[in-house]
């Protein structure tokens, strides 16, 4: 793939209007890391339609900084002592991709309201932590659909929904690989696995980038997922790799619109 940049990649394409599609590698299975973020904002708008007071309940952090580990830094986050509203807290975790602002939400909810999510929609819900792969590109793909057509939350939590996802401040895949000014509700998920080899030092095993959402081309919007593994160490590769796909396809629909 593309100079060795990736291992293996899926991509999904859908276009909305007609519903045609193209699904490479459709049978590949990835861990979908910060895209879970996706479904537990959809299992709490969902809970707000029996529960209107859930998004302004207030929280106030308990949860260790788990930020620190990651690749990807937020800029924003959730600071322990301080005290949020639900809604406020899925803002960083769309927008910044917070992980304490997810902990936060995950240790909030009765775990069955984000299960009926995944199974409401026809996904298995994972059964634990691990970093198993279990889910492929048009099987995520499923929950940008639902939103956009607004056929499983109301139409105004749908919105709500997807304008956060049109402000995630990862710019360097989809994003990347459109025109400036194309609005791309989307997000990114990163895991990084490493194997010690002695003392301090580890080495880089896996890396598994993703990044899917809706690409609102001004005649003709579509949904593009791109997953992707590698062992690559350099990060912005990998990421150019996505956008370089994400050119493609919009060059593509360009063209044929």
């Amino acid at each position: 793939m593309e100079s060795g940049n990736v291992n293996t990649a899926s991509v999904f394409f859908r276009d909305i209007k007609s519903g045609n599609q193209v699904n490479i590698n459709p049978e590949e299975k990835f861990f979908p890391a910060s895209l879970h973020k996706i479904p537990i904002m959809i299992g709490y708008l969902n809970a707000a339609r029996s529960d209107p007071g859930i998004l302004s309940k207030k929280i106030t952090i308990t949860e260790p900084d788990t930020n620190g580990e990651l690749e990807i830094k937020p800029k924003d986050f959730a600071k322990s002592g301080n005290t949020y509203t639900v809604e406020e807290l899925i803002e960083k975790m769309i927008k910044y991709s917070d992980n304490i602002s997810t902990n936060t939400l995950m240790h909030n909810i009765d775990r069955q309201v984000l299960d009926t999510a995944f199974k409401d929609l026809q996904l298995s819900p994972p059964t634990d932590r691990s970093t198993q792969d279990y889910m492929t590109a048009g099987d995520f793909s499923y929950f940008f659909r639902v939103l956009y057509n607004a056929t499983y939350l109301r139409r105004e939590l749908s919105e709500k929904a997807l304008n956060l996802l049109s402000q995630v401040d990862f710019k360097e895949g989809l994003v990347a690989g459109v025109p400036q000014g194309v609005d791309v509700a989307h997000k990114f998920g990163l895991f990084t696995e490493v194997q010690p080899v002695g003392g301090d030092m580890a080495i880089l095993s896996k890396r598994e980038l993703h990044d899917c959402g809706i690409v609102y081309h001004p005649d003709n919007p579509y949904l593009l997922c791109v997953m992707t593994k590698s062992n690559n160490p350099n990060l912005a590769n990998v990421e150019g790799t996505i956008k370089n796909i994400s050119s493609l396809v919009y060059g593509e629909v360009d063209r044929n619109y």
